[in-house]
C-alpha cells in the first residue's frame, strides 16, 4: 500500500522516458500475474482498446484515468454509526496504526527504482528487487555486513554491529531529566558533491539522510516512527539474548554476535508474521474469505507450479496484487492524526516530515514522537481509527508537493498513480479475473452479488458514476467503458464499499482473495508454521538453531500489535518515556 514519494523522477515527463518496445507483461523481473498471465482478450481495456498492444493509445488512457480519478475526489456519504462520537467516514474496526503496517508490509513486497505510473510502462526501473518477501528486509537490510549504515556499534573499540541504529529526538523546550531520547530513527548530514547544502550556516544543520535500511520507511513522520517502533523491539531483543547466552566459549567475538543477531531477527519476523496473520489480515480481509486462508493449510489457486510449491528465492509478486489490490490501503488514510497528548498533525504536515522534505526540522520533535495507544487500541484507549476503505482519498494524498503532475494530464495526486499504472501494467481485467476464480473457487464468488452478476456488477458502476456529475466532467463513453471494464485498484475500492451491512468496514470478497492468497502465500512458505505452530513454539524452534538453552522463552504470545507495543515498552524500558511512548 505504499505512500511512496517520488521526488527522484518527479521532474521526468513521460515523454522523456523511453517507452518504446514494451515488454511483455510476464517479462519484468520480480513481478508476474496473478493466476498466470491474462491472454489478449482476458485483460483490462480501456475504449476497447489493449493498452499493452497500442501505445498510440496511451493518451486516451491517461484522460480517463485522470477523469476516473477526479470522480473520486467526491466525498462517499457512509451510513451512520451506532456510536454518535464516530464520524461516519471513521472505521472503528481498523485503527490507523494498521494503515501504516499496511505500508511498511508493501515496502517488505516490493521495491522497484521507479513507478510504473511515473515510468510511463513496463520495463527498466520498474522491476521488483524484492526476492525474499515478508523477511523484513525493509527493515534489516542486507544484515551488519552488507548495510552497516543502519547498525550501531555494540561497544567502543568494538566492530560487531547487532542493533538497529537509532537517533536522538529533538526538544523544542529544554530536555526533561526522564525517559528515552533514543525515540526517532538515525539522521545525518551529507557533504554533496553538487555544493548544494540545505543547513543554515551558524543556526541549524540539514539532516538530509536518514540512515534506514529502505527510505521509504522515512516517507513521513508516522512512517518513520513505525520503523523506530521495530527497531526498538529488535534492539530489546538482543539484550534479551546476550543476558543468556554463555560468553565462556572460544567464539564469544564475532561468531557469537552474528549468532545473536540471527536469533533476534527471526525471532521478531516470527512475532511479525504472528501479527499479520492472526491481527492485520481478520481486521481488513472479508470474514469468510479471511475463514477460508488463515487455516494451517489453505486451498492455493495462485501458484505457478502447484507440484512443487513456491521457492521463496524465485518468488514474484503479483501486478494485480502490487498494482491492485493491495492500494486499498491508500483509501484509509485520515485527513489528520492526533499524535500524542501535545499535538493534532493534518496529513499534508505529516507527509512533509521527513529528512528529504523537511531536513532543516530533523531530527523529529516532541510533537511528533507518537504515542502508539493513539493508534492501536490499547487497554481500553481510543485511537485515531483509519478511514472506511472506499472509492475516495483524503485531500492530503493530493499534495502537489509529495506527489506532483508527472505528465501532460497535470493531475497531482496518488490516486492518478494507483489508476494509471493499473492500466499500464497488462493486468487480468475485473470481468475475467472473477471468471477464472470463479472456475477455480466457485463458492466463494457466489457468496456476492457484485461478483456473480455481472449486469447487477455493471449496472451499480455505471449509477455510482453517473453520480455527482460535477466531479471529472465523465462524458457517456467514460462511463460505459469504465463500468464494462473497471480499473482494478479502483473495482477493489468499490467493492469494499458495497459490502452489505459493513460498508467500507473491510475489503470484498474478491479483494480479499487476490491479498489473502500473496500474504498467507507467502507465510505459508515458512516451514516452522507447519500443522499451525503456535508462536511459542516458532520461537523455540528458532532458538534451537543457535543455541542449546531456549534464550526467547521469556516472549509473550504476542498477536496483536497491541501486544507488540506493550511489550516493547517493557523491553525497552519506556514505561517512564516522555512524551509517553504508550
Amino acid at each position: 500500500m505504499a505512500v511512496q514519494k517520488v521526488a527522484d523522477v518527479s521532474s521526468f515527463r513521460t515523454s522523456e522516458l523511453n517507452t518504446r518496445g514494451s515488454v511483455p507483461p510476464a517479462a519484468v523481473p520480480g513481478f508476474r500475474h496473478f493466476l498466470g498471465t491474462p491472454t489478449p482478450s482476458q485483460r483490462f481495456r480501456a475504449f476497447g482498446i489493449d493498452p499493452l498492444e497500442s501505445p498510440s493509445h496511451h493518451a486516451k488512457l491517461r484522460g480517463l484515468m485522470h477523469r476516473l480519478s477526479r470522480r473520486m475526489d467526491a466525498a462517499i456519504k457512509w451510513p451512520s454509526h451506532q456510536v454518535r462520537s464516530l464520524e461516519h467516514w471513521e472505521n472503528p474496526s481498523i485503527p490507523s496504526g494498521y494503515t501504516y503496517l499496511l505500508q511498511f508490509i508493501a515496502h517488505d513486497l516490493v521495491h522497484s527504482a521507479i513507478p510504473l505510473s511515473v515510468a510511463g510502462g513496463l520495463g527498466r526501473g520498474t522491476t521488483n528487487a524484492r526476492r525474499t518477501p515478508l523477511r523484513l528486509e525493509t527493515l534489516y537490510g542486507s544484515g551488519p555486513v552488507g548495510s552497516p549504515h543502519i547498525y550501531a556499534l555494540d561497544a567502543p573499540n568494538d566492530d560487531r554491529r547487532t542493533k538497529l541504529r537509532l537517533g536522538r529526538m529533538r526538544w523544542k523546550e529544554n530536555e526533561p531529566a526522564t525517559g528515552c531520547p533514543f525515540r526517532d530513527i538515525a539522521r545525518t548530514p551529507a557533504e554533496n558533491v553538487t555544493g548544494i547544502d540545505r543547513s543554515i550556516k551558524g543556526v541549524r544543520v540539514a539532516l538530509t539522510e536518514a540512515l534506514v535500511a529502505d527510505p521509504r520507511n522515512d516517507d513521513h513522520a508516522v512512517m518513520s516512527q513505525l520503523t523506530a517502533l521495530f527497531a526498538l523491539l529488535h534492539n530489546g531483543l538482543i539484550d534479551l539474548i546476550r543476558r543468556q547466552e554463555d560468553n565462556a566459549g572460544p567464539n564469544d567475538r564475532f561468531g557469537a554476535a552474528y549468532k545473536r543477531f540471527l536469533c533476534a531477527r527471526e525471532a521478531l519476523t516470527a512475532i511479525y508474521h504472528n501479527i499479520i496473520r492472526k491481527d492485520l489480515m481478520r481486521r481488513v480481509i472479508h470474514p469468510a474469505i479471511y475463514q477460508a486462508y488463515s487455516c494451517p493449510k489453505p486451498d492455493f489457486i495462485d501458484r505457478p507450479d502447484p507440484a512443487e510449491g513456491l521457492a521463496i528465492g524465485d518468488w514474484e509478486i503479483p501486478f494485480e496484487f502490487s498494482h491492485g489490490a493491495f492500494r486499498f490501503g491508500h483509501a484509509m488514510v485520515r485527513h489528520e492524526y492526533r499524535i500524542n497528548d501535545l499535538s493534532l498533525h493534518d496529513l499534508n504536515n505529516t507527509l512533509e516530515k521527513s529528512s528529504a522534505n523537511d531536513p532543516l526540522n530533523m531530527p523529529l520533535d516532541e510533537t511528533w514522537m507518537v504515542q502508539w495507544s493513539r493508534f492501536f487500541e490499547i487497554s481500553g484507549s481510543k485511537p485515531n481509527f483509519s478511514r472506511r476503505i472506499g472509492p475516495y482519498l483524503s485531500d492530503g494524498l493530493g499534495n502537489d508537493q509529495i506527489f506532483p503532475a508527472f505528465d501532460d494530464t497535470e493531475r497531482v495526486g496518488l490516486l492518478y498513480r494507483d489508476l494509471l499504472g493499473a492500466g499500464l501494467a497488462g493486468m487480468w481485467s475485473v470481468d475475467a479475473l472473477i471468471a477464472e476464480i470463479g472456475k477455480r473457487k466457485p463458492h466463494l464468488i457466489a457468496t456476492s452479488r457484485l461478483l456473480a452478476d455481472r449486469a447487477y456488477r455493471i449496472g451499480m458502476l455505471r449509477e455510482w458514476l453517473r453520480a455527482a456529475p460535477a466531479y471529472g466532467t465523465l462524458s457517456a463513453a467514460d462511463i460505459e467503458t469504465v463500468s464494462n471494464d473497471p480499473p482494478l485498484p479502483f473495482f477493489i475500492l468499490f467493492e469494499a464499499m458495497q459490502q452489505p451491512h459493513s460498508e467500507g468496514l473491510h475489503l470484498g470478497p474478491l479483494g480479499s482473495i487476490i491479498v489473502s492468497e500473496v500474504i498467507f502465500g507467502v507465510l505459508a512458505c515458512d516451514p516452522r508454521l507447519a500443522d499451525g505452530a503456535s508462536l511459542a513454539e516458532r520461537l523455540a524452534s528458532i532458538s534451537r538453531e543457535f543455541y542449546p538453552a531456549n534464550v526467547l522463552q521469556e516472549i509473550p504470545d504476542i498477536s496483536s500489535m497491541a501486544q507488540l507495543v506493550q511489550f516493547t515498552t517493557e523491553i525497552a524500558e519506556l514505561q517512564q518515556a516522555v512524551p509517553a511512548f504508550l
